[in-house]
């Protein structure tokens, strides 16, 4: 090839510049973008195996179950329990849902004259119930097999800025006339869009992405997020934030929420206290502030507000455009409400509740109970930051979407953005109970002391499904990995089939457990079969965490049947901030926990299901998202019979960022000796280095001690074997000990290496001048002047 010349290479250059500039203009007008805004939909394909047809009896009738390999059934009171595919569809950025269409190939009947179970009546779990003396008959509604039953929509939610709708595939059909039984096994899934205006909380974090994705059913739509819509202010980052009082935040106390501060710096979390009083003051957080839902401006901003305001204005709404605050301008993931929600004491009600309704139709309390409380205590309306819970600007926050006046939509925001838990302490010496707990269970290094979960059942009645608790939690045993050991302290195992208190309390001093699965009998101030007195006279060397299906033992507003608002506080409060023994954590029942009468499944089953499963399946160690996830794992069921309610009152009563100890995880080599000078000079800083490995390959962070009373704080994360190196300056003249410790990625620690003896910072250096001196020392006049320019 010959060669070119200038002018030619000039013109050949141009060409391909602007063929570069066309190829990358093109992939901008027919990327994934484009695509999804022309063509307005979202397609997904589905197949389902074969199902399984089960005969069994009950109440001297035959019943049928009908099931699919690795999907959930159904179980709305009065309805056949059928497979359910739930799906998560993910709308593009700037999207809302248009229409869905659903496509399948031909149907196969299975047969005819089948009785399929049914969703019972939900029970609460609150005394010795029996079954009522009605006949068990077959009511089922007619189902048809025509397209539109192959489907429910369950609604659209936000998360973290990104709208997911929630459909559920129903591809068995269920014709209660004749007993058909049929499925489907393709069924594609079609999902219309159409431009909306709607702007909530999008943030475009990386870590929100890939939280979308472990989602969502179409984790690529995420890449149509392409558009920064909000753009923080400010340079601060603060990834934990306690919101508490003035005199809660200043406690003198040996431990207190600064302690609890610090301790999560050194777990790598940059951190901020904020107090109610500074929140009220601000008039940012006000309805029409910069935060407020009536201000478009507003990343959260969905609806005027054209009702009363003061619904929109009072502390805890300001309380919650805090945190919307907090989440889009410092990326706040964790927040701890440091205060009780007395609603009748003015000084104990330092971070007020936000009741949520929910639909009570089918709940078949009204049979056993004088009084009822439609507005649930729900910690929810502080982690869920999208809307107002109350569009249509009645008396009741959180209801589902036919109970909305003004629009057909759930007012309730059903996705966290920030992780919610809450220490119902009202005094300086509840906060050192509640944070010496917590900082006694994180910093115990030997996480393979805390290998032992308690399950604990009673004897419930004979009008649920299964008559004893034990029965419930041997169904999850299954979540439970290997290097748990279970220990079992069940009714029906006792040899007179009922346990007594005492011996509950011999057993968790024995075990150790560090958490306890319960399900039994629940008052305001009873659990585990006895009063307040049990728990405050406990005195277990190791605190525990505690999840219960146990009736209103959460009921931290101080609210109870047949009696309304009093003073005593209830179990949770009890167990976790009331006693420097008892629990470090605990999530319990604000009301009525529910079981089911004709169902294994039940609402209070299947969230402490989930629980467990974000804990064991999902590794979401720490409580606040596992709780969180447990409810968003049942947003699918959330319009059935119970779901709602018990969605609502399943709080976390402990930190948000507490991480439940893996006995199986092991933990860092022991870092090596520090290395760098021993001695040096004043005011000049030194680096020192030093290095170890993981088990597990994991990321390391390190941690120096300078021996002064400061340390570095963590540094990293390092690759295992990776050197790591921290920088340090001496103000006074002493020796030092450097040591180090390493954490990984799980937040076992490893032990402190050998310390590095340092002088620092060193003296004048007499070396050469010392010698001299005693030769000048016959020259007083000089020796004296040396004396004064040398001041030694």
């Amino acid at each position: 090839m010959g060669v070119i010349g200038m002018k030619q290479y000039e013109k050949y250059f141009a060409i391909t510049v602007f063929m570069l500039f066309l190829a990358v203009a093109t992939n901008n007008v027919l990327g994934t973008n484009h695509d999804i805004k022309e063509n307005n939909e979202i397609i997904l394909d589905f197949n389902f195996s074969e199902p399984d047809i089960e005969t069994f009896e009950r109440n001297e009738q035959v019943f049928h179950r009908i099931t699919i390999d690795g999907l959930s059934n159904s179980a709305d009171i009065n309805k056949p329990c059928l497979p359910v595919k739930p799906v998560k569809v993910l709308l593009p950025q700037g999207t809302t849902l248009a229409n869905i269409e659903i496509y399948s190939n031909e149907e196969t009947v299975l047969g005819y004259n089948y009785n399929i179970e049914h969703g019972g009546r939900l029970i609460p779990i609150s005394m010795l119930n029996q079954k009522e003396n009605t006949e068990t008959s077959n009511f089922y509604q007619k189902s048809t097999t025509n397209t539109d039953s192959l489907y429910e929509k369950i609604g659209v939610y936000t998360s973290r800025g990104f709208s997911i709708l929630h459909v559920n595939l129903l591809p068995v059909q269920y014709d209660a006339s004749n007993g058909k039984i049929s499925y489907f096994d393709k069924i594609k899934l079609v999902v219309k869009t159409k431009p909306s205006t709607f702007n909530r909380g999008f943030r475009g974090l990386t870590k929100d992405y890939e939280i979308v994705k472990n989602i969502v059913d179409n984790p690529s739509y995420v890449e149509t997020y392409n558009k920064v819509t909000y753009v923080a202010q400010t340079d601060d980052n603060y990834d934990y934030v306690i919101i508490t009082n003035n005199e809660l935040k200043n406690s003198g106390l040996e431990y207190n929420f600064q302690s609890l501060l610090y301790y999560r710096e050194l777990k790598a979390l940059k951190t901020k206290i904020v107090t109610v009083e500074e929140i009220i003051n601000n008039p940012d957080y006000s309805v029409d502030g910069e935060w407020g839902d009536n201000n478009p401006d507003n990343p959260f901003y969905q609806y005027e507000i054209n009702g009363d305001t003061d619904l929109f204005n009072d502390k805890a709404a300001k309380i919650r455009n805090f945190i919307r605050y907090a989440y889009m301008e410092w990326g706040t993931s964790y927040i701890l409400l440091g205060g009780d929600a007395d609603p009748e004491s003015s000084t104990d009600n330092i971070i007020p509740l936000r009741g949520l309704f929910a639909n009570e139709s089918g709940l078949p309390l009204n049979n056993h109970m004088a009084e009822e409380e439609d507005d649930i205590p729900s910690d929810v309306y502080y982690a869920c930051l999208d809307g107002n819970f109350n569009y249509d600007c009645d008396g009741h926050f959180g209801e589902c979407a036919d109970r909305n006046d003004l629009t057909d939509m759930d007012e309730a925001d059903l996705y966290s953005e920030v992780w919610v838990g809450r220490a119902c302490a009202d005094s300086p010496e509840e906060v050192y109970n509640f944070v010496m707990k917590t900082l006694k269970y994180e910093q115990y290094t030997d996480a393979t002391d805390y290998d032992d979960i308690l399950f604990v059942g009673e004897f419930l009645g004979d009008a649920f499904y299964y008559s004893y608790g034990g029965y419930y939690k041997d169904d999850m045993e299954y979540l439970v990995p290997s290097q748990y050991t279970i220990s079992k302290f069940y009714d029906y195992d006792h040899p007179d089939h009922d346990w007594y208190p005492d011996e509950l309390e011999q057993e968790i001093y024995s075990i150790e457990p560090h958490m306890i699965n319960h399900d039994g009998h629940g008052y305001v101030n009873y659990m585990f079969k006895t009063g307040p007195y049990f728990f405050l006279d406990l005195t277990n060397e190791n605190p525990f965490f505690v999840y219960s299906h146990s009736c209103l033992t959460g009921s931290f507003d101080n609210w109870a049947p047949y009696g309304g608002y009093h003073e005593e506080d209830c179990i949770a409060e009890i167990i976790t901030c009331g006693t420097p023994y008892g629990a470090y954590a605990c999530i319990l029942n604000a009301r009525y926990g529910l079981g089911s009468e004709d169902n294994p499944v039940s609402p209070s089953g299947s969230y402490d299901e989930s629980f467990y499963k974000a804990l064991f399946t999902e590794n979401i160690k720490e409580i606040g998202g596992a709780n969180h996830y447990s409810k968003e794992d049942n947003i699918w069921r959330i319009d059935e019979n119970g779901y709602r309610w018990c969605y609502y009152q399943t709080n976390l009563f402990g930190d948000p960022a507490l991480s439940i100890k893996d006995p199986s995880a092991e933990r860092p080599n022991k870092p090596s000796k520090p290395q760098g000078q021993t001695n040096g000079k004043e005011g000049e800083e030194y680096t020192y280095t030093t290095v170890t490995t993981d088990p597990g390959e994991s990321d390391l962070f390190y941690l120096f001690d300078w021996g002064d009373g400061t340390d570095s704080g963590w540094l990293g994360p390092f690759e295992s074997g990776e050197t790591a190196s921290g920088s340090h300056i001496w103000e006074s003249q002493d020796k030092y000990q450097i040591k180090v410790c390493a954490k990984n990625m799980a937040g076992s620690l490893s032990e402190w290496s050998d310390p590095l003896v340092v002088s620092m910072p060193k003296g004048k250096d007499k070396t050469f001048i010392n010698p001299l001196l005693k030769i000048l020392h016959n020259y007083p006049v000089i020796y004296q002047l040396l004396q004064r320019v040398l001041t030694i």
